[in-house]
């Protein structure tokens, strides 16, 4: 007969064609080398999957509740609109910060913690710079920030630890004694620059949210420089400063970004108003909206959406930077760290599953996968949200849940052109044998698969015909009573000289199972369709 069909559906044939194991194990092939590459080097599939983490962190059963010591001293707008009257637009004079921090000072906070930069001096207003100046002095309980900038850039600057001692980790945890030059935005008050000191970068993930936070940040010479949260929790507790530090080892490797375990909500610490807190302050007055300070850790930042401390979260997509500092800094003090899964380990997993599906689909069948489809991935998104539910660890099975759908996707997929290959019509000769078969139940998938790898091992020249039960491949046939029939048909010649080693493994598969020896020539589809049901039904009187 002469081929008619397009080029394309013949090279679907040739694919349908392909032995089983050969295809099964070259997909775990082709995906165990991606995964390797792209974890390892390209870096697109492999990792934290953001939108569904962020989906599962909003989701959360269990939340840590939030460390009743932090309070939040808002520079809200409705202090910025009540300050505005008498000390003009944002930044104010900084005799109104001094004010608030002998304030706060004198009731003996456990911390007071500035996010709020004081990197260029008020000009307009020196006499504000020298009275906060004093404030800080004075103060034993400050820690205030610095902006680290691009580390490509510490080459060119010229700030090294003897400028800002108290930005270095302590020195017998470090290999080098901080000879590098670190290019960050330094305080321009002396007494600042004294002070405790931590870096306070939020750095977002390619989409622009913030999910880790840097609590340390290693230097070319083998220090080290501490962030803001660090800084607090070295003052606090000294032990537990040292321990986070030696889990590091002797040598810093690489950026330690962390996940940050959120709290329910994004302002999930208590707001004070700082105009309020000042108020109280200049008047010596009490107020009922300003509770005491005493054991507090205080930190003092904006949430005025004007004065643009706003970033996307997993929580909030306009979150305020001051509530993600206290949500990074409650994980420190109290050692809700949020560990994940290395990559390496990601990716042996993912590879590792594939392998197991492959090993599954030989022993059973691929008809046999087909729960997993669906099942699999869920499962492993499930674990995943469960690990996010008070673990200190997240199992980020994103990738292995993704590599398992497609896996199981293009092996479905590719046994429905091995199906339709098998169960075609084969190239008709005048001497056509019908071996026909029934079982109790119809040849779904599994029967039909086992079937098919019967006829492909001991008789590639023959194929095998079935009623479809339905469209769509479903487990349920349409009519049971047709679907119990099938028949290997070919060369009469080679049904007979297969049918010692064939039969056997035939009447394993159905309840009956006739002989090779109806031949008859068929020319066309319609006339090999006339000869398996004339089969079939003589088969069945019998």
């Amino acid at each position: 007969m002469t081929e008619t069909r397009p080029p394309w559906q013949r090279l679907l044939d040739r694919i349908g064609a392909l032995p089983t194991r050969r295809v099964t194990w070259g997909l775990v092939l082709l995906f165990s080398v991606w995964v390797v590459l792209d974890v390892f080097i390209f870096k697109v599939t492999g990792g934290l999957a953001k939108s569904s983490f962020d989906a599962m962190v909003r989701a959360r059963v269990y939340v840590a509740a939030p460390d009743p010591r932090i309070v939040i001293l808002d520079i809200d707008e409705a202090s910025l609109a009540r300050m505005t009257k008498e000390f003009g637009r944002w930044p104010w004079p900084r005799d109104t910060l001094a004010t608030v921090l002998d304030h706060v000072e004198g009731q003996a906070p456990a911390a007071i913690v500035w996010d709020v930069l004081f990197s260029d001096a008020d000009r307009i207003s020196p006499g504000g710079d020298a009275a906060f100046n004093e404030a800080v002095r004075r103060s034993t309980h400050s820690h205030f920030s610095v902006v680290r900038l691009p580390k490509k850039n510490d080459k060119l600057s010229e700030v090294t630890e003897a400028d800002l001692p108290n930005l270095w980790v302590a020195p017998a945890q470090m290999l080098a004694s901080g000879s590098a030059t670190v290019a960050l935005i330094p305080p321009a008050l002396p007494a600042v620059a004294a002070s405790r000191l931590g870096f306070n970068n939020g750095y977002v993930d390619d989409d622009g949210v913030l999910r880790r936070y840097r609590y340390l940040e290693p230097l070319a010479d083998g220090s080290a420089i501490q962030s803001l949260p660090l800084s607090v929790l070295r003052a606090l507790d000294p032990l537990a400063y040292d321990a986070y530090l030696a889990k590091f080892g002797s040598s810093f490797l690489g950026d330690l970004d962390e996940l940050i375990a959120w709290r329910r909500e994004g302002p999930a610490y208590p707001h004070v108003s700082f105009a309020d807190v000042f108020d109280q302050a200049d008047s010596g007055q009490p107020l009922a909206s300003v509770p005491s300070f005493a054991g507090k850790i205080v930190i003092v930042g904006a949430t005025a959406p004007s004065l643009h401390d706003i970033h996307a979260t997993p929580l909030s997509s306009m979150q305020a930077g001051v509530d993600s500092l206290a949500a990074a800094l409650d994980n420190l003090l109290n050692q809700r760290h949020l560990a994940e899964l290395p990559r390496w380990l990601q990716a042996f997993f993912a590879v590792a599953l594939c392998v197991g599906l492959a090993v599954w689909g030989q022993l059973k069948s691929i008809a046999s996968l087909a729960p997993a489809l669906l099942v699999l991935p869920a499962a492993l998104l499930g674990m995943s949200y469960l690990s996010l539910n008070g673990s200190p660890m997240f199992v980020d099975l994103h990738l292995a849940a993704g590599l398992a759908l497609l896996f199981l996707a293009l092996l479905r997929y590719w046994n429905t052109l091995r199906r339709n290959y098998w169960c075609s019509a084969p190239a008709f000769g005048p001497s056509l044998g019908i071996w026909p078969l029934a079982r109790q139940d119809a040849w779904l998938e599994g029967p039909l698969d086992r079937l098919i790898d019967a006829v492909e091992r001991y008789a590639p020249d023959c194929r095998v015909v079935v009623c479809d039960f339905n469209e769509a491949g479903l487990a349920t046939p349409r009519w049971p009573e047709l679907a119990r029939f099938a028949a290997v048909v070919g060369p009469q010649t080679v049904l007979t000289a297969v049918q010692p080693v064939l039969q056997p493994v035939l009447q394993r598969l159905a309840s009956r199972c006739g002989d090779p020896d109806r031949s008859q020539a068929c020319v066309t589809r319609e006339q090999l369709a006339d000869g398996v049901l004339s089969t079939w039904h003589a088969f069945k009187k019998n």
